[in-house]
Formats: structure tokens, C-alpha cells, sequence
């Protein structure tokens, strides 16, 4: 008997071991379905737009895994997106000072401890990292990148511009777009100190640092129609609506001035020629109205309603009723000047421009979206009742 219990032994050790490891497997197998289960979710959030369900869901899941670097980085990343930016700065800043990481992932850490700090708006903070990042010639590009975010936040952008010229090489060279913006900066804080002459010198740095600034170009024209300088002013807004076919409203407010007199056809062969290359109702309208002037309201109606058979517009409808509200007929006119005075209503209650890049709405235009913080992203609605 106890010479079988002895055989047996080895026997019973065995399928210990075995049940002992079949049921680690199943537990390890449990807490990996579990954790699938978790990320899965997330990604399910995610595509139902349910953006804060969703980034738990991955907090979640990065949290049950073994800690590794990219899974760190990661939570951290997604703990500054969701606004928990002192989180962020504490697991970034433990990385980055740890001896278990190597070099390159340690500078990646600084790296997103930076952008931590950009978020909390310790600037000065995040430019000493970044100081330090961009000697390094792997991290060179991105803290070039980050620093030029903190002195746009710092609006100091005489070192935006020596950073600029300085990793010229390796910025992508969508940073030209961003050098004319700094160059525009710096004329509108030259003409505020009554400076024309420099602020001139700047926006002609802003047009040939980057050929398709809207905003050099228009700020330009401003400075000339004020020194009366008309040709020079329109010749700059042409080439707008030459860059940018939906210009139309920005160029129409300064056409104005370039033309004082309604009744001139210079003003009228620009007028037209602004609404071939924006299609803009509003440069259409005023078109419409110059005919008025010059020919009389037939010529207008007529010219209008060929507008409308190819625009439905709410400016171009409201202007119709405008003009048939002129005619004998006083109860008609009465009604047709009601109908203007909703439609009116309605267009002042909109918007007038959006940022394509965030959803972002104004009634006024900023050369740098306040959401997306994007340079010239604004753009005037169009549609029925846009431009």
C-alpha cells in the first residue's frame, strides 16, 4: 500500500503543477478578456462619439496592463487631453527622471512634460525643457515645433521668428505660414506706435515669406487706402480673391474705400470682376445696388434675379424685396418690406464666419482661431443663409 502511495507521488506532483499552471492560464486568460473587453469598449465609445466614456475605458485598460513605456506615455497623453494635467506632469515627470528608461525615451518623457506645462501655462517651464530638447538632433524638430507654440502663446514673436529661421532645415514648411503671421504681428504692434514705415517693411517680409498670406496682403492694402495710395491697396486685394475664392466679404469692405464714388465704373467693372472669382452674395448685392444707381431698378432686378437662378442666398432674396418694395403699389411694398425685415432678422442672427478645422463661429474675423488657435483658418459661411 504505501509502496503505491510512493509510486503514485510523482504522479500527483505532476498533475498539481499541471492544474496549478492550467489554472494560472485561465486566470491569466480571465484578466486578458477582461482587459480586451475594457479596450474593445472604449474603441465602441469612441465610434459613438462618447469621447470621456471612451478615454476612461483606455485609463482603464492602460492602468491593468504591466506598466510599459508606450503604455505609460500613452496614459499620460490621455490624461492632458481629458483636462487632468497635473496627473499628466506627475507620471511624465517620474519617467523622465527614472534610471530604468533609456536616453531617447527619457527625452520623449521631457517631451511630453513640456507639452503638459503648455497646457497648465507654465510657459517658462516648458521652454526650459524644450530649450534643452532642441539641441538634441532627434527631438529637434518637435521641441522646435513646441517652442514656437509657447512664445505664440507668450506672443513674443521675435523669438518665434529667430527659432523659425534657425530649424528652418528640418520645420516642415507649412511654418512659413506661421512666419508671416509673426511678421504681421509685428506691423500691427509697429503701427499702434505710429511706426507705417516699419509696419510696411514687415507685411512686405509676411507676403514674401509665405506667397499666399491673405492677411499680409490685406493689412497692406489698409496701410495704402489710408495714404491714399488706391491702385497699390487694390491691386493687393485682387490677388486675394485670386489665393482665395471665398475672400469676398473681407475684399468688398475695403473695395469700398478704394472706390469712394459708387457711380465710378471702375468700381463696377471690380465689382464684377470680385463676384467671377468668389461668387460671394454679398459682392453681389453690391453689385446689384451699383446698377441701381447707375441704370435704374429694372436693370438691377434683372441682374439680381440671374444672380439667384444660380444662388439661393438669403442676402440675394432679401435685396429682391428691396428693390420690388419701389412701386406704386403701397400696400405691396408695405408687405414686401416686411418680408426683408425677417429675412434681415434671420441673417443678423448668423454667424457670419467658421473655422473648417474646429466648427469654431464668429460674427467677427480672427486671423488665429481662438478654439484651434490654427493661423487664417477662418473663412466666411457660405450657403443659404452665409455668404
Amino acid at each position: 500500500m504505501f509502496e503505491l502511495l510512493f509510486l503514485l507521488l510523482p504522479i500527483a506532483a505532476v498533475y498539481g503543477y499541471y492544474m496549478g499552471k492550467s489554472s494560472a492560464r485561465e486566470k491569466d486568460q480571465e484578466n486578458k478578456n477582461k482587459q480586451n473587453f475594457t479596450y474593445l469598449k472604449g474603441f465602441d465609445y469612441l465610434l459613438n462619439n462618447k469621447q470621456e466614456k471612451a478615454v476612461d475605458k483606455f485609463i482603464a485598460f492602460l492602468n491593468a496592463k504591466d506598466p510599459t513605456f508606450d503604455s505609460s506615455l500613452a496614459l499620460g497623453n490621455l490624461f492632458r487631453q481629458r483636462g487632468e494635467v497635473d496627473k499628466a506632469i506627475s507620471l511624465h515627470e517620474k519617467m523622465s527622471s527614472t534610471n530604468e528608461l533609456e536616453e531617447s525615451e527619457k527625452e520623449l518623457s521631457k517631451l511630453e512634460l513640456a507639452k503638459d506645462f503648455i497646457s497648465a501655462g507654465l510657459l517658462d517651464r516648458a521652454e526650459g525643457i524644450l530649450l534643452e530638447l532642441v539641441e538634441i538632433p532627434r527631438q529637434s524638430k518637435e521641441a522646435a515645433k513646441q517652442l514656437l507654440a509657447v512664445y505664440e502663446k507668450e506672443q513674443d514673436y521675435d523669438k518665434a521668428l529667430d527659432i523659425s529661421s534657425k530649424y528652418s532645415e528640418i520645420l516642415d514648411k507649412s511654418i512659413n505660414k506661421h512666419v508671416s503671421q509673426y511678421y504681421c504681428e509685428l506691423a500691427k504692434a509697429k503701427l499702434m506706435q505710429s511706426d507705417t514705415d516699419e509696419a510696411i517693411s514687415l507685411l512686405k517680409k509676411g507676403i514674401s515669406s509665405y506667397q499666399n498670406s491673405l492677411r499680409a496682403r490685406l493689412e497692406l492694402s489698409d496701410i495704402y487706402i489710408k495714404q491714399n495710395r488706391n491702385s497699390e491697396a487694390y491691386k493687393l486685394i485682387k490677388e486675394v480673391s485670386m489665393i482665395e475664392p471665398n475672400s469676398g466679404i473681407v475684399c468688398l469692405e475695403r473695395l469700398r474705400k478704394c472706390f469712394p464714388n459708387s457711380a465710378d465704373p471702375n468700381y463696377r467693372y471690380a465689382l464684377e470682376d470680385l463676384v467671377h472669382r468668389t461668387n460671394s452674395a454679398e459682392v453681389m448685392v453690391e453689385l446689384v445696388r451699383t446698377v441701381s444707381v447707375v441704370s435704374g431698378n429694372e436693370d438691377a432686378e434683372a441682374l439680381l434675379l440671374s444672380f439667384i437662378k444660380s444662388k439661393s442666398n438669403l442676402k440675394l432674396f432679401s435685396e429682391l424685396f428691396e428693390l420690388r418694395s419701389h412701386n406704386a403699389d403701397a400696400k405691396a411694398n408695405e408687405q414686401f418690406l416686411q418680408i426683408k425685415s425677417l429675412l434681415d432678422a434671420q441673417i443678423s442672427l448668423n454667424n457670419r464666419y467658421t473655422c473648417p478645422n474646429c466648427g469654431f463661429e464668429s460674427r467677427m474675423l480672427f486671423w488665429q482661431c481662438p478654439s484651434c488657435r490654427k493661423w487664417e483658418s477662418l473663412k466666411p459661411k457660405i450657403g443659404l443663409d452665409g455668404d
